[in-house]
Order: C-alpha cells, then sequence, then structure tokens
C-alpha cells in the first residue's frame, strides 16, 4: 500500500518567454509557445523547464497547457518527473494550474512517483501544493 504525502512551497520563475504564431485575430485569440525556467523551493527542492501553448484573448487573460521536466529532492527522495500542466491567467498576471505527474515519468529515487496538485500565482507570489504517493519501490 502506498501513502500520500502533500508537499508545499514556493515557485520562483527565473525566466519567462512568450512567441506568438497566431496573432489575435479579429474575432478569436492569439496562440503563442512560452517556455521559462523556475526554482522550487520548500518540500520539493529543485528546478524545472517548462514549455506550452497559450491562448491569449484581447483583453490579456487566457489559458494554457504545458509540460515542465521537474529536477529536485522531494520527501527525501531525489530524481525528476515530470508534470503535465493546464491553467489560466489573467490580464495582470496572476495565474493558476492544474497539474499530474505523467505516469511513468519518474527517475532516480523518485520513479514511480504519481500525484496530482497545482499552483496559483498571485502579485508575483507563487505558491504550490503536491499531492504525491512514492510506492516501495521509488527509494
Amino acid at each position: 500500500m502506498t501513502d500520500t504525502t502533500t508537499a508545499s512551497g514556493t515557485i520562483e520563475s527565473k525566466s519567462w518567454e512568450h512567441n506568438e504564431y497566431a496573432a489575435l485575430a479579429t474575432n478569436g485569440p492569439s496562440l503563442a509557445i512560452a517556455k521559462g525556467f523556475d526554482l522550487y523551493r520548500g518540500d520539493l527542492e529543485g528546478d524545472a523547464d517548462w514549455q506550452g501553448l497559450m491562448i491569449t484573448s484581447a483583453d490579456g487573460s487566457g489559458t494554457f497547457d504545458s509540460v515542465q521536466r521537474t529536477r529536485g529532492t522531494l520527501g527525501g527522495r531525489t530524481g525528476t518527473f515530470v508534470l503535465r500542466m493546464s491553467g489560466t491567467f489573467t490580464a495582470t498576471g496572476d495565474s493558476r494550474a492544474d497539474w499530474s505527474i505523467v505516469p511513468g515519468s519518474g527517475t532516480g529515487e523518485l520513479a514511480g512517483i504519481s500525484g496530482t496538485g497545482g499552483y496559483e500565482s498571485h502579485a508575483g507570489e507563487s505558491a504550490y501544493t503536491l499531492h504525491y504517493s512514492c510506492p516501495e519501490m521509488c527509494r
């Protein structure tokens, strides 16, 4: 049997790049590819590279879907895993996302990890929560 553990902490964006590939249409949103590099602090100590697709409305709000390779130490175990994210953002820069660990993506001592969670970012402050399980083999 595997127990679920909850990890929490903060995310600091170190780089962010946004490249529009379909400009705002008269009756539709703009489409862009975005990528970045983040630092995680708290129960997860590490960093992550991410890339995704953004859909931005004329008012500056929108949605995004992305994937991220996360590297670091979680629950005393070191390795990597991939998060699949889906979220929203406002014209003022606030955002939130739900995420899940991609099955089979864990490496090192995090092989076999599974879980879900998300983050919220408001006024430049980002906090995450991750509910994860790591089976006996995940050591």
